[in-house]
C-alpha cells in the first residue's frame, strides 16, 4: 500500500478531524460530566422508589465507567490533532487512524444512552450532542471521497454495526457487574454467579478486539477484517455465556442478535468482504 494518498480532499478531511479533536477535549468533557451528574441524581431518586435490588449498585458502574469513556474521548481528541496534520500532508495511514480515533467518542455516546434513558432523561439533549460529536465526523471521514453508492452504503452499515455492537456489549458487561455486586452472597459459585464472573471478561475482550479492528478495517486490510470477525465472534460468545446463565435478561439476547447481524454483514461477499483490498 502506498504511503501517500492523493492530496485532493485532504484539507477538508484534515479540518473535520481537527475540529472533532478540539471538541473532544474541550466541549465533550463538560457535557459528559453533566450527563453523569444527571444520571446519578436520577438514580438517587429512582433506585429507592423502585425497590429493585439489582439496580442498587448502578451508581458504582456509572462512577467507574463514565469517566473511563470520557477520558478515552479526550485522549482520542488530542491524538486527532496530530492525525489531522498527517491527513493534510496526504499520509495514507492517517485517514483510517482518524476513523479509529473517532470511534471512541462515537461509542462513548452510544454507551451513555442506556443509563441516560433509564435514570437521567433530562440529559437526553446533552447525550445526543455527545453522540453527534463522534458520529458526524466518524462517518464524514469514513465515507469521504468517490465510491459507488452501494459501497458507501455497505461501509456505513458495517461500521455502524461494529460500533453499536461494541457499545451495547460493553454495557452488558457493566450491567452484569451491577447485578453481580447487588447480590448479598457471591458464594457458592453456582451457574449464575460463574456466568457473570467469566462472561464479563470474555465479552469485554471481544469489545476491545472489535474497537481495535475499526482503523485496520477502515484501511481495507485483511487483518482488520479478520480482527473484526474475531472480536464480534468473542462478543457473541460472551453474550451467549451471560444469556445461558441468565435467560431472563433480554439485553443479552439483543447483544447476540447484534453480533450475528454484524458477522453476517462481514461475511457477505458484496458487503463486508468487498471492503477489503485484494492485495491486503
Amino acid at each position: 500500500m502506498n504511503t501517500q494518498t492523493s492530496s485532493k480532499g485532504n484539507p477538508g478531511m484534515a479540518l473535520v478531524a481537527a475540529i472533532a479533536g478540539v471538541l473532544s477535549f474541550t466541549v465533550l468533557p463538560f457535557l459528559s460530566a453533566r450527563v453523569m451528574t444527571a444520571v446519578l441524581e436520577g438514580a438517587a431518586v429512582k433506585i429507592p422508589a423502585s425497590g429493585n435490588p439489582l439496580i442498587a449498585t448502578a451508581p458504582r458502574i456509572v462512577i467507574a465507567f463514565f469517566p473511563v469513556w470520557g477520558g478515552l474521548s479526550i485522549a482520542a481528541g488530542i491524538a486527532l490533532l496530530l492525525v489531522a496534520w498527517a491527513i493534510y500532508k496526504g499520509e495514507a495511514w492517517a485517514r483510517p487512524a482518524a476513523v479509529g480515533l473517532l470511534a471512541i467518542p462515537s461509542i462513548t455516546g452510544a454507551y451513555y444512552s442506556g443509563p441516560v434513558m433509564f435514570f437521567g432523561k433530562s440529559a437526553l439533549p446533552i447525550f445526543i450532542i455527545v453522540a453527534l460529536l463522534g458520529l458526524v465526523p466518524y462517518f464524514t471521514i469514513l465515507l469521504w471521497g468517490k465510491a459507488s453508492a452501494g459501497e458507501k452504503t455497505a461501509k456505513f452499515f458495517v461500521f455502524l454495526l461494529l460500533g453499536v455492537t461494541a457499545a451495547w456489549s460493553f454495557s452488558n458487561g457493566g450491567s452484569s457487574l451491577r447485578m453481580f455486586w447487588a447480590r448479598p452472597e457471591y458464594y457458592p459459585l453456582n451457574a449464575s454467579n460463574t456466568g457473570f464472573i467469566m462472561g464479563v471478561p470474555v465479552i469485554w475482550t471481544g469489545v476491545l478486539a472489535t474497537i481495535a479492528s475499526i482503523p485496520l478495517f477502515a484501511a481495507r486490510t485483511r487483518a482488520g477484517w479478520r480482527l473484526a470477525v474475531v472480536g464480534v465472534g468473542i462478543i457473541l460468545m460472551g453474550n451467549l455465556m451471560l444469556f445461558v446463565t441468565h435467560t431472563g435478561t433480554k439485553e443479552f439476547v439483543i447483544g447476540m442478535i447484534m453480533a450475528v447481524v454484524s458477522l453476517t454483514l462481514l461475511f457477505i461477499p458484496a458487503i463486508g468482504r468487498k471492503l477489503v483490498e485484494a492485495k491486503a
